[in-house]
């Protein structure tokens, strides 16, 4: 018998064949796609339950009182100089004031372009590979990022800044083995965008000579072939600060020296307590509430972290060339960046505690995912980059997992517990209140400021902690104008505790008249009705005047030189009126037959009981 044998042939249809070449051709641009939208689903289902706080409202009024001009953009907001965050709130404020998802998914789509970013610098660093995502996902899930995405006024200039460093550092290195301008010109306009975005920005050209010098023929090299690049990056510095300066001549400075207790122990609070833990998957607690949190690791996940840190440093400078030298990079940038500005700026006002704060050094998380390749893997054309031979592969892949693996779970801990502490429900409800007393307020309405219950902004934000300023950014311009400088009325309105615009009373001393009538005495057809103590009245007083009239009729109230008319309704009533500064007195001349001016009580506007 004799058996013939026969090739099977499997042919494969043409766009599976297609979609199988492009996959091996793509795939880790598809990974790594992948692992971005997984990390931003993940983040937004954090970040949603988040909400508006403190420098939020002021951002949010004061881009509903301006336009979109220089003036407002280049403000500096005790210390930071952020025109890119500022227009990011004034985009977000004109679609939806104070529309929590508007806000925070404008930061999450600037964050999620850094990610991208982060893997473009990656790409260019260290070539196609798919060993790439393990930093990359690194940036991604590193806790240090979620509590700034968390406060939208952190968020502002932080992920500008995550967008412009690794787009620099990219540009920055094509530049470096091309030799083509139009790849430092690139980095310098990146540079810019870091500083438009956040002051820090300063920091990436530090980093960019840094890399340079290391990876590129060390220091006098740098200095000699590539000074065409660092003298456009120093025209951008010299512009950005020459601007700073001047903008910070006219703003409230907040600066000054903390003491030398307090230095040290913010410092050792930021480096050796709220870096060393995150950076590594932690903080695993802490100090949170009210929708806000702090780095409180206990001293076991210190200590436990600082020895970790040690030993990745220690084994990763002993195999890989220049390892010692990135993580000197990362230090330095955290020490000069992170550090060194708030050292100058707030320490002296927050002691030491405000180095339990993880927005100080969440713009370092590009820079983290970068050291971490470069003192893992060898740069696209790079010759020895090992200074020993390597363990087997096997091992090192299966090391290299676990740890991957260990930070991975230990930062989804780190953010789960964060995550449970994020909601403000009082905050939430007393503004949608708020918004909808004033979508159905009468046009004519006159709303009386007070300040906004502590609980939902401080007052020491000043005028900013007024209801015309944090509500009034959700009226129409008109309603707004006379929130801010409200007219006499004989019925006024004020916010209520929870939102709503309740009939205004005056809280005072009232001055009653000691005539039989109770009514202040017309002399030669004019009424003085005096206010006591006008040099120690706070601006803002409102002023409660009672009255009775026989008749409708027309008055005119003089304060100081400001005169102000009256309709007058027929009956027992009363005019609530701004006191001027400094006025002692009330003037009403030409009192009609039949009107009294009684009791004057000036305060501060309350609800009516």
């Amino acid at each position: 018998m004799t058996r013939t044998n026969e090739e099977i042939v499997i042919t494969v249809p043409a766009p599976l064949a297609n979609a199988a070449r492009a996959l091996r051709r793509h795939g880790v641009l598809l990974a790594a796609l992948a692992i971005v939208a997984a990390a931003m689903a993940w983040k937004t289902a954090v970040v949603q339950h988040a909400y508006f706080k403190e420098d939020d409202f002021e951002f949010v009024a004061r881009a509903m009182e301006s336009e979109l001009s220089l003036d407002y953009l280049t403000r500096v907001h005790f210390g930071q100089f952020m025109p890119g965050g500022f227009l990011l709130a004034w985009l977000s404020a004109r679609v939806e004031p104070y529309g929590w998802g508007v806000a925070a998914g404008g930061v999450l789509i600037v964050h999620a372009l850094a990610a991208l970013a982060v893997y473009r610098m990656l790409r260019v660093v260290f070539g196609n590979r798919p060993a790439i995502l393990a930093p990359l996902l690194v940036f991604l899930i590193a806790p240090i990022t979620v509590p700034a995405l968390a406060w939208w006024a952190a968020a502002l200039n932080t992920v500008i800044l995550q967008l412009a460093l690794p787009m620099a550092v990219a540009s920055h290195w094509h530049h470096l083995r091309s030799g083509r301008m139009r790849h430092a010109v690139a980095a310098a306009l990146w540079v810019l965008v870091g500083l438009l975005g956040f002051v820090k920005g300063f920091a990436v050209p530090l980093v960019l000579f840094a890399l340079t010098a290391i990876y590129f023929g060390g220091l006098r090299s740098a200095l000699r072939r590539h000074w065409p690049a660092w003298l456009m990056q120093a025209g951008v510095l010299a512009g950005f600060g020459a601007i700073y300066v001047q903008r910070s001549l006219s703003a409230p400075g907040t600066g000054g020296l903390p003491s030398f207790e307090q230095a040290t122990g913010f410092l050792w609070e930021l480096l050796g307590r709220t870096f060393a833990t995150t950076v590594l998957g932690g903080p695993w607690t802490w100090f949170a509430a009210n929708d806000w949190g702090v780095a409180s690791p206990p001293t076991a996940a210190v200590i436990g972290s600082l020895v970790v840190l040690v030993a990745l440093v220690a084994v990763t400078g002993h195999y890989r060339r220049r390892a010692l030298l990135a993580w000197a990079t990362l230090l330095g940038y955290v020490v000069i960046a992170d550090a060194l500005p708030v050292l100058l700026g707030r320490v002296h006002l927050l002691g030491s505690f405000a180095g339990t704060d993880t927005r100080y050094v969440a713009d370092a998380a590009p820079l983290i995912a970068l050291v971490v390749g470069l003192v893992l893997l060898p740069y696209q054309g790079e010759a020895d980059p090992y200074s020993r031979a390597l363990p087997a592969r096997e091992r090192i892949t299966g090391a290299c997992g676990v740890v991957l693996g260990v930070f991975a779970g230990a930062s989804l801990v780190s953010v789960t517990i964060f995550g449970g502490y994020l909601g403000a429900d009082r905050r939430h409800g007393y503004i949608e209140t708020a918004r909808a007393e004033l979508a159905k307020a009468p046009a004519d309405v006159v709303v009386y400021d007070r300040v906004v219950p502590a609980d939902v902004m401080p007052g020491s934000y000043r005028s900013y902690s007024l209801t015309s300023r944090v509500l009034g950014a959700m009226a129409s311009p008109r309603l707004r104008a006379r929130m801010q400088a409200p007219p006499a009325a004989l019925d006024g309105m004020v916010f209520d505790d929870r939102g709503r615009l309740v009939p205004v009373e005056v809280a005072g001393v009232p001055l009653v008249p000691r005539t039989l009538d109770r009514c202040w005495p017309v002399t030669g057809g004019t009424v003085q009705v005096p206010l006591d103590n006008s040099a120690r009245r706070p601006a803002g007083t409102l002023v409660r005047l009672d009255y009775s009239a026989k008749a409708d009729t027309r008055v005119t109230l003089w304060m100081a030189d400001r005169p102000t008319d009256v309709e007058l309704r027929t009956g027992v009533g009363k005019i609530f009126l701004l006191a001027v500064p400094g006025a002692d007195r009330i003037t009403v001349p030409d009192v009609p037959p039949g009107v009294c001016v009684g009791t004057v009580t000036p305060g501060q506007a309350v609800p009516r009981p």
